[in-house]
């Protein structure tokens, strides 16, 4: 059998799946395939086809022209630049193993939300969406540097919910207990899950007390007891003990869902870290405006301001939104703030044209689609074939920003003091931004009724405004 080195999981499925008399994995998905090293373990453990899915398509080329092995070439390999939830939801095909190979980005999806790459890859409706595409008695494989022990029995938690059964949690170098308070430092954990029968075997081994010892010198001697087999000149340093850590999923607070997808956020709360920063930016704010201000005594527009506002969660929702529809990928951002500028183009077209004196229609059009996208989850277009799923979500998600934009154009148009009204425009984003952060509370499909309520307000200002001009006539 193949060794394992110390700190290394690529080859941990594949052995363990031998270990207990498995039968070669045929079909394999590696999700964050990356510049190659999981695609080289599958291939040397003779996977009769894999799927790897990158999303960088730099990690890729670099690993295509520079590993060693030069896995990518291998006519096996079938390679996706692609989102890893994205190609789930494109592909029929059923796996005999599912692996998330260090997908770990640290890297935002984007300046207007507090999405990481990942994280609708560690929701509960995306481990449901991997237990959809296992083989029969398929196995699903999570490996990665999770470094506090809630993430662990977070992620555990999630796998026993979708396949009903508790998966067997491995530290490596290995760990009795991953406690809730525990710092992992730089150990690999990984998780097997699954309805498969390797994994119901395994679990019958660990329970037995056995640990399963591999040799780091002799691969001939790997095997499973309760402690290293006798090998003439072997020490115990020669050893590497794969065995469970306990792990009590029951601690797992609230797990992420596809609306509240924040894997690494401890609890339903804005961060103290936050709350810090936005006061020192709002303090400073008001310190210059009021020592640095040439005006003293302008009034803001507050019908503008709150536009502003709910403009800047309607962007944000918009880019949520089709991250999990069609992936976090660079192309997918593109595309989406392409649009929205085309609905600002569009909005500012029809009102040259079209000249609307009324807002009062537009509001209530605005109001409507937005109750139309609250009352509609974002899985739901997930269901829909192709074209209709582009055409059905791009109308749901950004008509609001085109009736916002008339609303603006038009009011912009009429104004008398246009750098009030688009001074407070820019003000009213910025709160629109701080008003964001209610996500990580509320998740993500609240943010538009937040939205609505800021549009409402804009509504009201609008009416005040009118009254207020009737009794200065």
């Amino acid at each position: 059998m193949q060794a394992i080195k110390e700190g290394s999981a690529y080859g941990l499925p594949y052995l363990l799946n031998r270990a207990v008399g498995g039968a070669p994995f045929e079909n394999v998905l590696i999700i964050g395939a990356g510049s190659g090293n999981d695609v080289a373990a599958a291939l040397s453990s003779n996977v009769r086809h894999i799927d790897a899915v990158e999303i960088d398509p730099v990690i890729y080329g670099l690993g295509e022209r520079a590993h060693p092995d030069r896995p990518y070439r291998d006519p096996r390999v079938t390679v996706h630049i692609d989102d890893g939830r994205s190609f789930l939801s494109k592909t029929n095909k059923k796996y005999d193993l599912i692996v998330y190979a260090l997908v770990d980005s640290l890297v935002l999806h984007s300046g207007y939300s507090s999405l990481r790459l990942e994280s609708f890859l560690f929701t509960q409706e995306a481990f449901d969406d991997i237990d959809k595409h296992l083989a029969p008695g398929g196995m699903f494989a999570v490996y990665n540097f999770f470094r506090q022990g809630w993430i662990v029995e977070r992620v555990a938690r999630l796998e026993e919910r979708s396949f009903s059964s508790a998966p067997i949690v491995i530290s490596l170098p290995s760990l009795e207990r991953i406690g809730t308070s525990e710092t992992l430092g730089d150990r690999v954990t990984f998780l097997l899950g699954g309805r498969s029968s390797v994994v119901a075997r395994l679990h019958q081994e660990f329970d037995g007390g056995q640990s399963y010892w591999v040799s780091r010198k002799s691969s001939a001697a790997n095997t499973f007891g309760v402690r290293p087999p006798p090998v003439e000149g072997a020490t115990a340093a020669d050893w590497h003990r794969i065995a469970p850590s306990r792990v009590e999923t029951a601690n797992a607070n609230r797990l992420p869902t596809d609306e509240w997808p924040f894997l690494y956020l401890r609890a339903a709360t804005v961060p103290a870290l936050n709350i810090r920063s936005t006061v020192l930016v709002g303090v400073l704010a008001v310190a210059i405006l009021a020592f640095a201000s040439p005006v003293r005594r302008v009034r803001p527009n507050w019908q503008m301001f709150f536009l502003g506002a709910g403009f800047m969660l309607l962007e944000t929702k918009s880019v949520v939104h089709m991250a999990l529809l069609f992936g976090s990928t660079w192309f997918v951002n593109s595309v989406v703030f392409g649009a929205i500028l085309v609905m600002i183009l569009g909005s500012n077209l029809f009102v040259l044209l079209a000249r609307p004196t009324k807002l009062k229609p537009y509001y209530l059009l605005l109001i409507a689609a937005l109750l139309v996208n609250i009352v509609i989850p974002m899985r739901w277009f997930l269901g829909l074939p192709g074209f209709e799923k582009v055409a059905a979500s791009c109308i749901v998600t950004f008509l609001p920003i085109f009736f916002a934009g008339i609303v603006f154009a038009t009011l912009f148009r009429d104004s008398r003091e246009p750098d009030v009204d688009f001074g407070s425009n820019i003000a009213g984003a910025m709160m629109g931004g701080l008003a964001e952060t209610l996500s990580l509370i509320l998740g993500f499909n609240h943010l538009l009724a937040i939205a609505l309520a800021f549009y409402l307000l804009s509504l009201i200002s609008r009416r005040s405004a009118v009254a207020s001009l009737a009794v200065a006539a």
